[in-house]
């Protein structure tokens, strides 16, 4: 066998090196980083590696005329050796670095179940890193991480509803609208949603019911006005068109450049997808979020998405829904019945 050394700046430059030198029949026998700076500081892109070959079958590079003739299947072979050799190359490489990304066996069972629940992996990761071997240390590191606002903000003066179209919207803000009668407030319904037909018709049935006054203000210019005129008289909720929540906010920045008196959550479909609720968050200026809301939580099948969202939004949560009834299935959750939930109801 003849051995020889290479030094290179990389992994893929040596071995080009050293299939020039030896030809594809070449065996990588070692590699290894090298001091190579002054002072005998590491380098980190000096690579010794140790290839040898049998002498009895090495033969010199073939020509380019032969080397045109050379197989695909020989090509690919050699593309996976090399390949092979610098996986194992980077796995030595990232082996002190690994340990602290695994999840020991002792909270596997966790882990999985965090992963089948739908938290982002990353997430699942530092949650664990947190907390115990038990299911109770997790929904406690869970709930701690998630902040609940509540409805007192809608008590006060009332909330603006944004979303997404068919997130329940309209829905959401009957069933608010129904709680806050309950509790003898005085609530004031507006909707910015003039072209959906069905939307105004359950407004003016709901406002019937709770025998508050319905405004549809046509113009985002008249908003002020009647906002101004209803809000010492109790709670206003307000509904917005889903197409267009992102040109609703822009609005309400500049209608109310002083600050808009009423605080605006952003409702999420508990069913939908993270990256597609998060797609729909990022859209539109998100520093005008005060809080977010799930609805349709009965149609969900996991709920680690809630968590994931409640991270990366960074917004309180106001409410949870479930289906269409009102004023049934509403619910503004302690952190430990949502920690509950993330994990699958446990």
């Amino acid at each position: 066998m003849k051995f020889k050394k290479f030094v290179g700046q990389s992994f893929k430059e040596v071995m080009e090196t050293i299939k020039q030198e030896l030809g594809p029949d070449a065996i990588i026998v070692s590699h290894k980083k090298i001091n190579s700076g002054p002072f005998g500081i590491m380098n980190k892109d000096a690579i010794e590696v140790t290839a040898a070959i049998d002498e009895a079958t090495a033969a010199p590079p073939p020509r380019q005329s032969e080397a045109a003739h050379l197989s695909g299947a020989h090509e690919i072979m050699q593309e996976l050796r090399s390949l092979r050799d610098e996986l194992g190359f980077l796995k030595e490489t990232l082996r002190p670095i690994v340990p602290t990304l695994r999840v020991g066996k002792d909270k596997k069972g966790l882990f999985n179940l965090l992963v089948r629940q739908g938290v982002d992996t990353h997430f699942a990761m530092i949650l664990l890193e947190r907390a115990t071997e038990s299911i109770d240390s997790l929904k406690e590191i869970i709930g701690s991480d998630l902040k609940i606002e509540g409805l007192k903000q809608a008590e006060e003066k009332g909330l603006v509803f944004l979303g997404p179209s068919g997130v329940g919207k309209t829905t959401t803000m009957a069933k608010v609208a129904q709680m806050l009668a309950d509790k003898d407030k005085q609530v004031s319904l507006i909707s910015l949603d003039e072209d959906r037909i069905g939307s105004i018709a359950e407004m003016k049935i709901l406002a019937g019911r709770l025998k508050c006054p319905l405004k549809t203000v046509r113009k985002m210019s008249d908003l002020p006005k009647v906002v101004y005129k209803d809000i010492h008289r109790g709670p206003i909720l307000i509904d917005t068109p889903g197409h267009s929540f992102k040109e609703t906010l822009n609005d309400i920045r500049e209608i109310f450049p002083s600050g808009f008196p009423i605080k605006k959550c952003f409702l999420m479909d508990a069913s939908t997808h993270t990256d597609a609720a998060l797609k729909a968050w990022r859209s539109c200026d998100t520093n005008m979020i005060d809080s977010i809301g799930f609805t349709k939580l009965d149609m969900a099948t996991q709920y680690g998405g809630l968590y994931n969202i409640a991270l990366m939004t960074g917004r309180p949560l106001s409410l949870l829904t479930t289906g269409p009834d009102v004023p049934d299935a509403i619910r503004v959750p302690s952190s430990q019945f949502l920690a509950g939930l993330v994990i699958g109801g446990v």
